[in-house]
């Protein structure tokens, strides 16, 4: 088994910086139990292979995939696991934010939910409800850890009005091939990613090797150093990503050779020289 590297956050929280993105395991907006088995086992291989963070959401597959989670973790110590689960934005509300992280424990089996984050803002809800919300769960040790997803610097900001809880991480679309704008943020590179880690949050990159799909990597300096390190374009971007201050990924695996080829990814360092150009690797969204 390797060893994947860990980083600790705000002074209290350490992580590996790969983790498991379980998105669209057991469906997406509504449950699907057809390929349970083959969900179940990438989980327990990957806990097996190394992997202690899973991460998930109470909307993935309409809770199913946390119930996955929960049947894969449970013939492990659980003391040695980092279960992250998050509340939907479309429920944020004092009470609907206590009922979700309460449903989620229910669905993993677990008492306690180690990292709780809120999947994104919703303005129409205030978030200083949702944060006493968040307060009562960690008063309660329900949730040991809370963060965020998809946020910006002003809502951020807002968010430290309301609790003196340290904010261990911010989940951001981020990858080697699109820095600055995202599904849902603006940015990211230029705004949001430094003033997080300027106040001692993380960023958790997901979709951190654009899915996988070979189109979006089209350079010959990712070919090149591909070669040069004997590995795969994917791991050179994924390794990329990793060494950057206070960063974590959360990949989706869903296969041995998958799970290992990433674990595999947090195994070298790419020379300085290497990270300055893939630093400056120019993308069709940049142009």
């Amino acid at each position: 088994m390797k060893t994947i590297p860990e980083i600790t956050i705000q002074n209290c929280f350490t992580i590996p910086v790969l983790g498991l993105g379980t998105w669209e395991m057991g469906g997406r907006s509504s449950a699907d139990k057809s390929e349970d088995n083959k969900w179940i086992h990438a989980i327990e291989f990957a806990i097996e292979s190394g992997i202690r963070h899973i991460d998930t959401a109470a909307i993935y597959g309409a809770g199913h995939a946390e119930r996955l989670v929960g049947q894969a973790i449970k013939n492990f110590d659980r003391k040695n696991l980092i279960i992250t689960t998050k509340v939907s934005g479309d429920t944020l509300q004092f009470h609907q934010v206590l009922r979700s992280a309460d449903d989620s424990r229910k669905r993993m089996g677990i008492d306690q939910i180690d990292l709780f984050l809120l999947h994104w803002p919703n303005p129409s809800v205030p978030l200083g409800q949702t944060m006493s919300a968040v307060n009562k769960l960690l008063e309660d040790r329900s949730v040991k850890y809370f963060g965020l997803s998809n946020f910006p610097v002003a809502l951020i900001n807002e968010v430290g009005f309301y609790t003196d809880a340290p904010i261990i991480t911010n989940q951001l679309e981020y990858n080697l091939m699109n820095r600055n704008q995202g599904s849902y943020n603006q940015n990211v590179e230029t705004e949001i990613i430094p003033y997080c880690l300027k106040k001692g949050v993380s960023i958790t990159a997901w979709r951190p090797v654009m899915k996988g799909d070979a189109s979006a990597i089209i350079y010959p300096l990712l070919q090149s150093l591909a070669e040069k390190y004997d590995k795969t374009v994917f791991q050179i971007a994924l390794n990329w990503l990793i060494s950057k201050p206070s960063m974590l990924a959360i990949p989706k695996m869903t296969s041995e050779a998958h799970i290992m080829q990433n674990i595999d990814a947090t195994q070298f360092e790419i020379d300085q020289d290497d990270m300055l150009l893939l630093d400056n690797i120019k993308n069709t969204s940049d142009l």
